[in-house]
């Protein structure tokens, strides 16, 4: 069932910048006291107009959202994923500043951020480091748990949390910050060496993403991309080779059994899972890019009889996914099936659960409305001689 969307009403505007002698600090009459917000509460999603804009700690940046992406994560959180969800959905994002007390700095500047916020004072955070960012023992996470998230005019985030866009990456790339990120998180773990043989499994939104991630790590070898849609591995041109996934393992080609170094799996099913046992080779590592919501059992006599490692993999560098957009070796457009305005989620959602979408977009700040027909940006007039 489609969530209820009522009417609402926009929040007034507000400056780009704080002027005068507390630039940087929140001035309680420019901050609107409600905004809207897509908010799920008891198993039910509303877009609302009465929903408290967040006011920021002392450590923490108030960010009026420019976009928002749909990720499949917000859409089993729909479903009950996690035992449910409430509060605000989204993580992904791109969004401007509007106050930062302790860094007055970021002010106007655009920003993504990154979902986990820390606790700074449990075991892993006092480690430090890919620990401390990605497993708090007490973290709360931007629209997944514990914390409000970016389907609404405003967020809140610790300033730690935030990375500074540049100015020649595009609103609607700089969206694509935080799965990029993810897809680069297998590179960060030193999982890739240029000698190995890659497959990749999955051709949704975070399998092609980590296809170009990988395509570009000087592998000696092309990536192998299995997936059910030739169209969606078009995409990446010739950076792959691209093989039509079968319904089950053993129906696999025998040159392709036990042929790889390295597998990840992005399809989030059972199957994918067995289908990686099957292609990677005695000692080979399978990369878990996704989680599998549904519980199932599994055979593991495959991974202890061929030595195989399992390795999970989740939040990545945000730094070295802004490289990638920034050097324009990467155009993340084509992965757009739409943008929609937040007073069409329902739309946008029903849009992003069907076969074959890839990225669905919300349009939040009235700047990027212009973008929001829900049509793919190549279907949208374009600017500049015919």
């Amino acid at each position: 069932e489609a969530p209820r969307v009522p009417a609402h009403r926009s929040p007034p505007p507000l400056p780009s910048r704080l002027g005068g002698p507390c630039e940087g600090e929140m001035v309680a009459a420019s901050i609107p006291e409600t905004m809207r917000a897509f908010v799920v509460e008891d198993g039910t999603a509303t877009l609302r107009s009465d929903y408290p804009v967040p006011r920021p700690g002392a450590d923490e940046a108030l960010v009026r959202v420019l976009r928002a992406g749909i990720c499949n994560t917000d859409l089993e959180l729909l479903k009950g994923y996690k035992g449910g969800f409430r509060g605000v959905l989204g993580h992904e994002f791109i969004g401007e500043v509007v106050s930062a007390a302790s860094r007055p700095a970021l002010v106007g500047r655009r920003v993504c951020g990154e979902l986990n916020v820390s606790c700074s004072s449990c075991h892993n955070c006092g480690r430090g480091g890919t620990i401390a960012r990605n497993h708090c023992l007490k973290r709360t996470v931007l629209g997944i748990l514990n914390h409000d998230g970016t389907y609404a005019d405003y967020l809140t985030l610790p300033v730690a949390n935030l990375h500074a866009v540049p100015d020649g990456v595009p609103t609607e790339a700089a969206a694509f910050v935080e799965p990029l990120a993810a897809a680069y998180r297998i590179v960060e773990q030193g999982l890739v060496r240029s000698e190995h043989r890659v497959c990749v499994l999955g051709d949704g939104k975070l399998g092609l993403l980590i296809a170009e991630v990988l395509s570009r790590q000087g592998l000696a070898s092309k990536v192998t991309l299995f997936g059910r849609h030739a169209s969606k591995a078009a995409l990446l041109g010739d950076a792959v080779v691209f093989h039509e996934s079968p319904r089950e393992a053993t129906a696999l080609p025998d040159e392709l059994r036990g042929a790889f170094d390295v597998v990840v799996d992005a399809t989030g099913t059972v199957e994918g899972l067995k289908m990686a046992a099957t292609l990677t080779m005695a000692m080979g590592t399978i990369v878990l890019k996704s989680t599998c919501a549904s519980q199932a059992t599994i055979d593991t006599s495959a991974f202890v009889v061929q030595e195989l490692n399992i390795v999970g993999s989740r939040c990545g560098p945000f730094p070295e996914a802004m490289k990638l957009l920034e050097d324009g070796s990467l155009d993340v457009s084509k992965y757009i099936s739409a943008v929609f305005p937040l007073e069409r989620v329902a739309e946008a959602l029903e849009m992003a659960r069907s076969r074959g979408c890839l990225k669905v977009q919300l349009a939040i700040a009235p700047s990027e409305l212009s973008a929001a027909t829900g049509e793919p940006p190549a279907k949208r007039p374009r600017a500049g001689p015919s």
